[in-house]
């Protein structure tokens, strides 16, 4: 019960098989207790009544939603510990194809609604927190087709490091999680490729791909009072930083 008696609000928990789902999960395992946050409120209510946990309606993308969204998991809850931002969509395009309302669309997800996202549930925490954002090893690793996705996250990464000092002296401590590759209802397509899922296990030292439960796992420590970290990207990759992304060529061998 590492987490007893926390309130936690966790935002992008549209699918079940998703890693909104499983820190959820996780979360309420622990003894927190939880709100669901999403943009599709069939969505995310199908998740909250499998998992026996309340649900708000919250699009990250939007300002007056994202505040009227997180006044309802306070009022819920009746304040917050723990708020994690799981919502995300992966973009693929070259950059001679690339459009403004595409990069638009992506800034405004990862980048502006990271910064909005920690600015209205650190206002929701007045006696200290965590707060989470997701990351990912594009940021690291160079790719093709990723400029809109990584650069976006990358800005999300330092908006969360500037975080991290302003709010420190509140008590607030502010990480991010790094996936690599992992297995979703997103990227069953990947997984079902035997010439894709191969290439990215050799660029995993361990030669595992990284699981929804594993994010859980990382976050979960973040939330905890076992946790003192501020300003960290916790990478989640089985060490495939430490390489290279795979390139078009070796999914295709």
């Amino acid at each position: 019960m590492r987490l007893n008696g926390k309130r936690a609000l966790v935002v992008g928990a549209s699918s079940p098989d998703g890693m909104g789902a499983a820190v959820a999960r996780r979360f309420a395992e622990e003894g927190a207790r939880v709100v669901l946050g999403g943009r599709n409120l069939d969505k995310v209510g199908a998740v909250g009544k499998a998992l026996g946990l309340p649900v708000v309606q919250l699009d990250i993308t939007d300002e007056a939603s994202l505040a009227s969204g997180v006044a309802a998991a306070v009022a819920e809850l009746g304040g917050l510990d723990i708020a994690i931002n799981l919502a995300g969509v992966n973009h693929s395009s070259l950059i001679a194809d690339e459009t403004y309302a595409a990069l638009l669309n992506q800034a405004t997800l990862h980048f502006i609604g990271t910064a909005l996202f920690i600015r209205d549930v650190a206002a929701a925490m007045p006696e200290g927190g965590s707060i989470i954002t997701i990351s990912s090893l594009t940021v690291e690793l160079t790719g093709p087709r990723l400029a809109a996705y990584s650069a976006s996250k990358a800005a999300a990464d330092k908006v969360m490091r500037v975080a991290a000092v302003e709010y420190g002296d509140r008590g607030i401590r502010i990480n991010a999680v790094a996936p690599g590759l992992t297995r979703t209802a997103m990227t069953g397509a990947y997984f079902d490729n035997p010439a894709v899922l191969g290439a990215f296990q050799r660029e995993t030292p361990t030669g595992r791909l990284s699981e929804v439960d594993d994010v859980a796992a990382a976050a979960l420590w973040l939330a905890s009072d076992e946790c003192t970290t501020t300003g960290d990207v916790i990478r989640v990759s089985g060490g495939m930083h430490l390489r290279r992304l795979p390139t078009p060529r070796d999914m295709a061998s």
